[in-house]
């Protein structure tokens, strides 16, 4: 009789020990797509907020923003803004 009762507590406690470790299995799930997305959008701001900085606006009127480089005679180079 002795043997039956301590396999029903044995039973009961590894039931106990599988429903805790159900749920944990079930809560991990929630949390790993949350820290998914989090970490997805903190990299998509940091890539966003590097090439803002980058950005220019083109001058209105076409061919204002070339940059024409002219040799001289003495090898100097010099960079020549043309407004055309």
């Amino acid at each position: 009789m002795e043997t039956v009762t301590r396999l029903r507590h044995a039973q009961r406690r590894i039931l106990k020990v599988q429903r805790r470790l159900w749920l944990a299995q079930i809560a991990m799930w929630p949390t790993l797509v949350v820290t998914g997305v989090a970490a997805v959008a903190g990299v998509v701001f940091l890539l966003r907020r590097r090439s803002a900085g980058g950005r220019h606006e083109l001058p209105e009127s076409p061919g204002a923003h070339r940059v024409e480089t002219v040799a001289e005679h003495d090898g100097q180079v010099t960079h020549d803004v043309s407004p055309t």
